[in-house]
This record gives structure tokens, C-alpha cells and sequence, in this order.
């Protein structure tokens, strides 16, 4: 069929809303869409950051004192896409996030997408701190969290089959003509225990997260205007 603008728009819509709602059951349709803008995050660093972020990860390593910032949603970026950052810290820090480039903006429209700060407790040891950054299907920037991740060990009984020891008496066959001395090895037998053993695995405690300085509406005024709906 031939529509023209408007009309291709109102049957975009239409279509992504009986996708995304549980009443409507359609074709599966693949539609891809891209950030038109490049956004940065600017962290502090610190002298306990490693070098080599871990593997999926955006690195985070700057000098101990240094700011820096970096294109965690370059401009092409799909929608709907979660990256995963990592730090190693010894108590609360701060994330900003904004635009990379003013000029490609709408005029009035402000470059700061909100600084995030994580609630981590002071620690004796640098801790590692694992935050979810998101590019949302409608092209908005949050953190959905922020995990304080730690290894600890625990104990864990288990069963184990062993051999038990042979008693040492070998019975005896009488040999055959021809024969030298023939000897029965006598059938193993074995037993269950259980043993303990030390294991490590990951804790993982979430954070709060305060945002200051993003854009739209606070979370208890869109929890309010919910609640009237």
C-alpha cells in the first residue's frame, strides 16, 4: 500500500504498541534503532583501579585524582542496550553523565543527563562495585543499579565414593593340571563419607543510587501521577 508521512507513523505506532502490549499477539517484526547523539560519562579516579577492566566492560582506569571522561553510548548505538562498568572503591562515588556534543542538540536543550551517586559504605579495602548503565528502548540514559560485588568463602559437605582397605587374606584356587599356583584377587568394595569442603563465591549486595540533575520528572512526582492514573 502507499501511505504517505503521517499515516506510515500512526501504523509505526500501532504496530510497536500491540507488540510491546500482553493483549496483542502479531508477526515478529525485528526493528532497530540507533542513538542519534553520543553520550559521555566523567568519573574521579583512583589509585586503586586496575588497568584492565574486566571482560564486557567499558574500562574505567584513569590516574588516582584525574577526571575523565569517556563515550559509554557512542552516536549509532542501538536502543535497549545494557553496559556494565567497574570500580574499585573504598566508599561512596559520583557518575556524570551528559551529551558529547552541544551543537548537534536542539537549541534549549540541556547537555546534563544527572550525576548518580553510589551509597558504598567506607571500606578498609578497595571493594568492586559493578553499575548497570542502559540505553532504554525510547533512547533515555539511567543506571538501573549498582551491585557491591565481594568473594567469600563457605564450607559445603559432600559425598565421595572411597575404597575400602583390603582385609589381606587372598583365597586360594586350586590350579589345574599344568598350572602354577593360581591366587583369587579379592572384589574392591567401597564405602559413601562425606567431606567438607572450603568453597568461594560471589556476594553481591545493591547499593542506593541518588540522581541529582536529571532531566524529566522525580520519581515520587511520576509515582504520584501513576497513582492518579
Amino acid at each position: 500500500t502507499t501511505m504517505n508521512q503521517e499515516e506510515s507513523v500512526a501504523r509505526g505506532c500501532a504496530l510497536q504498541a500491540a507488540m510491546i502490549s500482553p493483549l496483542y499477539k502479531v508477526r515478529d517484526f525485528k526493528i532497530e534503532e540507533s542513538s542519534q547523539h553520543s553520550i559521555l560519562i566523567g568519573w574521579t579516579g583512583t589509585a586503586d583501579q586496575p588497568e584492565v577492566a574486566e571482560e564486557g566492560d567499558m574500562p574505567t582506569d584513569c590516574k588516582d585524582g584525574e577526571y575523565k571522561t569517556a563515550a559509554i553510548f557512542p552516536a549509532g548505538s542501538p536502543m535497549n542496550t545494557l553496559k556494565m562498568l567497574t570500580f574499585m572503591r573504598r566508599g561512596p562515588f559520583e557518575v556524570k553523565a551528559e551529551f558529547e556534543d552541544p551543537s548537534k542538540l536542539l537549541p534549549g536543550t540541556p547537555t546534563d543527563l544527572g550525576t548518580y551517586r553510589f551509597e558504598l559504605p567506607v571500606q578498609a579495602q578497595p571493594k568492586k562495585v559493578k553499575v548497570r548503565a542502559k540505553l532504554t528502548l525510547n533512547g533515555c540514559f539511567t543506571i538501573e543499579g549498582a551491585q557491591l560485588v565481594e568473594e567469600e568463602e563457605y564450607d559445603e559437605v559432600v559425598k565421595e565414593k572411597r575404597e575400602l582397605p583390603a582385609d589381606g587374606q587372598v583365597a586360594e584356587e586350586k590350579p589345574a593340571e599344568g598350572e602354577g599356583d593360581a591366587k583369587k584377587v579379592p572384589e574392591a568394595k567401597f564405602e559413601w563419607v562425606e567431606v567438607k569442603r572450603t568453597k568461594k563465591r560471589a556476594k553481591k549486595t545493591d547499593l542506593k543510587v541518588t540522581v541529582s540533575g536529571a532531566p524529566g520528572l522525580s520519581a515520587g512526582a511520576m509515582q504520584k501521577l501513576m497513582d492518579a492514573e
